[in-house]
């Protein structure tokens, strides 16, 4: 629970009680306040600096008003804190703001409710930029320290370090003298490091020195020559820095050991995305940080291009691991092939594809997007049979006001968002509006086809459980719900599907005439907000004489996180008529849990974030055994969705994960006939 903040604020004593008004406004306007009065010819502090001040209101008409003595004393002794003068004729006082007073307030603007509003902006506005330059000074304060640290890490530790600028030595610590055989750093100055370096070695380390650092953190092995004139075979790394706002290298020196080759050759493969080839979420994040600080200390602004292919999930599900390793290569191959040669590529975990175009400006950054958007047939092509790869593509310049790259990110998807848009609206009567076109003749003629995926429990449950998917049949190729779901809720069509999908899974409960099979069937956001759903689904299940018990009802923690009440005043109607509830992808929100306890779902299906590396990384395995285990202390059961790989079974099963999903356990298909809903409790005998 956030903590409300609390400002001290002086106001000075006034007649008429204006000063408890004032109070009174700013609390009822939702501001912590503690106020205390003064007689305001002085700061009350008996010690300056001793009681914190956050604002000082001063009703500058009171007789005997020191105003100009006061903002003196501001001004000599330093004090950041901002003064705002409430006054009958703000002309008459306009000299106060050359001592510094932040601003002029007319006293009549309290008599009236828009008057207010205005005092009450002006008053967060000026503790807003106070907190603002409360948190620049302790940055600048914490930087000084890890500046410090740095210069006290760097001569201390035994290592060979050197700052290079321009190929002169800046700074040098006691280890590079040692190791180089200089006295001291004046001796050193005014020597290019080249100088120590081998004749034959020169344009080796010249060129690395040059070379982007996209390469995995690569090193450069050469032979060093020392001030007596012996030489040493050596290993060089170095790193990008900035000394005074001026771009620098870092460089660090060891004695050579073990093969240089091979370690690149490792450093490089744990850069790389395993997938795609690419650079992997954390060198790309280095990279857009570097990029950051060029734009900031060099003014060498760059570009950010993100594309997008949010079916690539569903065509995953179709190809299986192998050759989703193949696609995601080849389409690693084409991005490259149409990008300029000094643009690094990368792949986050999430899936988007990211150009980082170095030296960019927005002309350069436009050509490049018109590029791509050229390479869709391409790309288009690269798609399995019966399915259809599609990019949004987006962009944002990295400038001296890019504060990191998380939000660099956010801006070129918000590009995305508005490209598509943008396209949409220019061309609604082509391909969206046939698709949906289809989507509608499909629902009047119930020619919609549901899939069927097995949920595989992984403990003991007599019950048989399968997912409900849909898919868009045509003449040529089916198409996946990535295509049309969001443009059918747009429009409107989503709970016509909802109700669908939730009619037909009930005839396929009637056809297996088995009470043990129980069907998940996935609520769209349409369904979230509609006044008629529930009294439909009683009435359907009247019908078609069925129990509630054998639906699981499925929604999204993104769509509760967009209509939160609707949300959960909908979930409690589908408890109070026997349903049972699923969350699906839990983990993509800040507080997963406070959503959960909104719906009290029975079932919660993982996100994907929480499932990626557990293979390769210890940390994120009891990153998700704790979530499973937070989980079954509320008696909510687990699901692990695409599941690609059959040696992610034991991990999960260790997890306590209950239940299953997987294109490698079996594909959505037209029939239930999956043969493992046996009351038995796979173990990791069982698995191997």
């Amino acid at each position: 629970m956030a903590t409300t903040v609390t400002h001290h604020i002086l106001i000075n004593q006034s007649p008429a009680g204006k000063a408890d008004k004032v109070v009174g406004l700013l609390r009822r306007a939702g501001l912590g306040i503690r106020a205390r009065e003064f007689e305001g010819n002085h700061l009350p502090d008996n010690v300056p600096g001793c009681d914190p001040h956050d604002l000082i209101l001063l009703f500058a008409d009171v007789p005997g008003q020191a105003n100009e003595a006061l903002l003196r004393q501001l001004q000599s002794s330093r004090r950041d804190i901002p003064c705002l003068l409430i006054c009958r004729a703000p002309a008459r006082w306009l000299p106060m703001l050359n001592l510094g007073a932040a601003g002029l307030i007319n006293e009549t603007l309290l008599e009236s409710a828009a008057g207010q509003v205005e005092f009450v902006y002006r008053v967060k506005r000026e503790l807003e930029q106070l907190r603002q330059r409360r948190d620049a000074r302790r940055a600048d304060s914490t930087l000084r320290e890890l500046h410090q640290r740095l210069q006290s890490f760097m001569d201390a530790t035994t290592d060979a370090i050197a700052c290079l600028q321009d190929g002169l030595h800046q700074y040098a610590n006691q280890g590079w003298l040692r190791f180089f055989g200089f006295q001291n750093q004046s001796a050193l100055l005014a020597v290019p490091f080249l100088d120590l370096v081998a004749d034959e070695d020169v344009e080796k380390v010249r060129q690395f020195l040059r070379n982007r650092l996209d390469a995995g953190d690569q090193r450069c092995e050469f032979t060093a020559l020392r001030r007596d004139g012996s030489e040493i075979r050596a290993t060089l790394d170095r790193s990008a820095i900035s000394i005074n706002g001026d771009n620098s290298l870092q460089l660090l020196i060891q004695p050579a050991k073990g093969n240089a080759d091979h370690e690149n050759a490792i450093r490089a493969a744990r850069s790389k995305d395993m997938q795609s080839g690419l650079l992997n979420e954390t060198s790309l994040g280095r990279m857009l940080n570097q990029a950051i600080s060029g734009a900031v200390y060099q003014g060498r602004y760059s570009a950010v291009v993100m594309l997008s292919a949010p079916n690539l999930s569903d065509i995953a599900v179709v190809l299986g691991r192998t050759d989703m390793h193949l696609l995601l290569g080849e389409i690693a191959s084409l991005l490259a092939s149409a990008c300029p040669t000094q643009a690094v590529l990368g792949r986050l975990d999430a899936g988007d594809f990211i150009v980082l175009l170095p030296d960019a400006d927005t002309e350069s950054c436009q050509q490049l997007i018109a590029r791509l958007e050229n390479q869709r047939d391409l790309l288009a092509r690269l798609a399995p049979e019966g399915t259809r790869l599609h990019f949004s593509i987006g962009a944002a310049m990295i400038t001296d006001e890019a504060p990191d790259a998380d939000t660099l990110l956010i801006r070129a998807r918000q590009h995305q968002i508005l490209r598509q848009h943008q396209h949409e609206g220019a061309s609604d009567a082509g391909e969206a509006g046939s698709t949906l076109k289809l989507l509608r003749q499909s629902l009047l003629e119930e020619s919609l086809m549901l899939v069927y995926q097995p949920t595989v429990s992984l403990k003991a449950d007599a019950n048989e459980y399968y997912e409900v998917r849909i898919r868009l049949p045509m003449a040529d190729r089916i198409i996946y719900p990535g295509e049309f779901l969001d443009a059918a809720n747009q429009h409107g069509y989503g709970e016509r599907i909802d109700r669908y999908v939730i009619s037909h899974a009930l005839r396929a409960i009637n056809e297996h005439s088995d009470v043990k099979l129980r069907l998940t069937i996935n609520l769209t956001p349409n369904s979230l907000l509609s006044q008629t759903l529930l009294s439909w689904l009683t009435q359907e299940l009247r019908r078609q004489k069925q129990s509630p018990r054998q639906l699981i009802l499925q929604i999204s923690e993104m769509d509760v996180l967009s209509a939160p009440e609707e949300a959960r005043r909908f979930c409690l109607q589908v408890r109070e008529l026997g349903f049972e509830l699923s969350l699906t992808h839990f983990g993509c929100s800040l507080d997963p849990f406070r959503v959960l306890s909104q719906v009290q779902a029975d079932y919660v299906k993982l996100d994907r974030s929480l499932l990626q590396h557990i293979n390769l990384d210890a940390d994120q395995r009891e990153r998700l055994h704790d979530v499973v285990s937070t989980l079954h202390s509320q008696g909510v059961r687990v699901i692990a969705p695409m599941v690609e790989d059959i040696e992610a079974l034991p991990l999960l099963w260790q997890s306590n994960v209950n239940f299953v999903q997987g294109n490698c356990l079996q594909q959505p298909s037209q029939s239930m006939t999956f043969g493992m809903f046996q009351e038995q409790e796979l173990t990791l005998e069982s698995v191997g």
